[in-house]
């Protein structure tokens, strides 16, 4: 049985194209394409041209926090995120999620980021428009450290963001991604063979056949008294530095937030993203020549990452210093791309 989000208002009836938007990365604008106005209408646009052809869809939408946020920089409003009630809230962001989902191809994965305010929402609308069992991984980042009045307000620190990805179809892109830890250096030990570093761990419940194996690839180490371990190489640095490979899960505690990011990677525009969270997404659930859309896209960290990683983009906006950021953005990082106006 599905399970319905209802709220007064719900508008449920089609999302017919309406527009035509002809997207050519020729080589005047080989990266990707910008387009000012509401998404909705961008997104009808391309229905006529580009329905079932996303392989990666990331929205950032607003997150219900009842704020209006002011570039640091320009000291202008970028936008507002003030909604009269949940219902209104819904009414934006419920057709903006069924147009991406027609947009994204059968391999397609969406990704979409929120906190504590939205997530009880968003998940029940993406189970309806995807199916539960499209839901692929529900990922906690820990955007900030619990500092300041957060450790006082009697409650946890209210630190992280979620991001909710659910697939298409069956074969959506999947490349596990990997990270490294740092090991101190006596942790390791040096094969005298090899000259590779390795860590060792009991058996475990390995079989004397499983045992067997791993002794002919040179993975296992006998004590004097006969007791077995197993050997897991680490990688080691140029600095000589040695670091432990480990699966990422779904805690992200290890993408910095942007306050640590250079200096040139921060435009002063609000709930800006830092490119590592951008470039783990894209590259764990995309393909090189994959088209990237990004409905909200702000001061356009994922239209860089997009083309920086050798994936196409789309990204929309219809905020006047959203634009301004992104396109200085992507230009100054020497992107070629089409900005297009689109009507309302």
């Amino acid at each position: 049985m599905t399970v319905r989000l209802q709220w007064p208002g719900r508008d449920d009836s089609p999302l017919d194209p309406s527009g035509r938007l002809d997207l050519v990365h020729d080589a005047d604008a080989p990266h990707g394409t910008l387009l000012e106005g509401d998404n909705v209408a961008a997104m009808r646009a391309l229905l006529s041209t580009h329905a079932g052809q996303v392989g990666l869809a990331y929205l950032d939408p607003p997150y219900m926090s009842g704020a209006d946020y002011v570039h640091e920089g320009v000291r202008a409003r970028a936008y507002g995120d003030r909604w009269a009630d949940r219902g209104s809230y819904l009414d934006m962001l419920w057709p903006r999620l069924r147009l991406v989902h027609a947009l994204l191809a059968p391999h397609g994965t969406l990704w979409v980021q929120v906190d504590h305010r939205a997530s009880g929402l968003v998940q029940p609308l993406l189970d309806e428009l995807f199916g539960p069992e499209r839901l692929r991984n529900v990922i906690a980042w820990r955007r900030a450290p619990p500092l300041g009045r957060q450790v006082q307000s009697r409650q946890f620190p209210r630190n992280v963001d979620l991001l909710f990805a659910y697939a298409k179809g069956g074969g959506a892109r999947w490349h596990p991604p990997v990270t490294r830890v740092p090991l101190p250096s006596r942790a390791a030990r040096q094969d005298p063979a090899t000259g590779r570093y390795f860590t060792l761990a009991p058996r475990g419940d390995y079989t004397d056949e499983s045992v067997a194996r791993l002794e002919a690839e040179g993975r296992i180490h006998r004590t004097p008294s006969g007791k077995v371990y197993v050997k897991y190489f680490v990688e080691q640095g140029e600095d000589g530095t040695l670091y432990k490979p480990r699966a990422v899960d779904a805690l992200w505690d290890d993408v910095a937030p942007l306050r640590h990011a250079p200096p040139k990677e921060r435009t002063g525009y609000p709930t800006q993203k830092p490119e590592p969270l951008l470039q783990r997404i894209l590259e764990a659930t995309s393909d090189p020549g994959d088209l990237v859309l990004d409905p909200f896209a702000g001061s356009g960290t994922t239209a860089i990452v997009a083309a920086r990683l050798g994936r196409p983009f789309v990204a929309i906006d219809q905020s006047d210093v959203a634009l301004a950021t992104a396109s200085t953005r992507l230009e100054a990082a020497g992107l070629r791309v089409r900005r297009e106006r689109v009507a309302s």
